[in-house]
């Protein structure tokens, strides 16, 4: 059966026109042997509407007469297939949107672009009717300590007689707050990278001049076998950071779009942030604080 296909789109930011229409429209070609996406701009509504066409299945049909709403109650084929319908549209919504903040320098764009209020299919591109929605649901809850009187007794140990807190420490934090998966990624392994040489540095100051001022090996190799040398232990997560090194430096050298999700980057945030006070730990067995954040944070995601 062919049906129409609508996605109703919010812009993450603004497009400021000063014309007055209501409706800018783009033909939006994203594959050679397929028509292109129609997309419109809707300044004074802060939206993007992208349209398309498609043949569904019969169990895919058999679904849209019913008034079935959640996606995630359909079998896996036809939540598959679902997604296929809408990936389209919201490809050439977000590829126009992506031409607008780069190519105008629109700095009030936030570079997640849009997000989805709704999607629908129609038989005449007049009734049009909602599609079932399969919501996607991302909780991470960042663990910290308060204070209270026994942290604020830590806290005066810290002040008389504790060690400064690693450099580090700053881009993890970044990186734990940052919303951007991108950026989550790079800032992470910017800790990654500052905190072994802040570490090995406070193991064995005389490296000092060494680690600063000759380029350094692999990062994996200095939380693996150079790690090992010293403490006799390699990191815990010497693999994530090893393929974490890999994607960012496919993120920052280039010059092609790199996928990351938001749970693929708060995995990779808790697993730097483990390698870290594992650090911190060798460093500084008695501190009280570096078991707390020892402990990887809580990350539920689902459907």
């Amino acid at each position: 059966m062919l049906i129409h296909i609508k996605g109703c789109y919010s812009v993450l930011g603004k497009i400021h026109t000063s014309s007055e229409k209501r409706r800018f429209r783009f033909s939006v070609p994203l594959e050679e042997d397929k028509p292109a996406v129609t997309v419109d701009i809707i300044p004074n509504q802060n939206g993007v509407e992208a349209f398309d066409k498609m043949e569904v299945s019969k169990e895919m049909w058999n679904v849209l007469q019913t008034d079935v709403v959640d996606g995630a109650k359909l079998p896996a084929d036809l939540q598959v297939e679902l997604s296929s319908m809408t990936s389209r549209i919201s490809e050439a919504a977000r590829k126009l949107l992506y031409l607008v903040k780069y190519c105008f320098g629109n700095v009030e764009l936030s570079e997640e672009l849009m997000s989805v209020k709704a999607e629908f299919w129609s038989l005449d591109q007049l009734e049009w009717k909602q599609l079932p929605m399969v919501l996607t649901s991302h909780l991470e809850i960042r663990a910290f300590e308060i204070l209270n009187e026994n942290t604020a007794r830590i806290l005066q140990e810290y002040v008389e007689d504790g060690p400064e807190p690693f450099l580090a420490l700053k881009h993890l934090q970044r990186a734990r707050t940052e919303n951007r998966p991108r950026h989550r990624w790079i800032d992470a392994t910017i800790a990654a990278e500052l905190a072994i040489k802040e570490f090995l540095i406070r193991f064995k100051p005389d490296m000092e001049t060494l680690l600063l001022e000759v380029p350094s090996p692999p990062l994996h190799k200095l939380y693996g076998r150079v790690l090992e040398s010293f403490v006799h232990e390699r990191s815990p997560k010497l693999r994530e950071i090893r393929e974490g090194v890999q994607i960012r430096n496919d993120l920052i050298h280039k010059p092609k779009e790199v996928h990351i999700s938001v749970e693929q980057a708060s995995e990779y945030v808790q697993d730097i942030q483990i390698a870290i006070y594992h650090l911190l730990h060798l460093l500084y067995p008695d501190d009280p604080c570096i078991e707390f954040f020892r402990k990887p944070e809580v990350t539920v995601s689902g459907m």
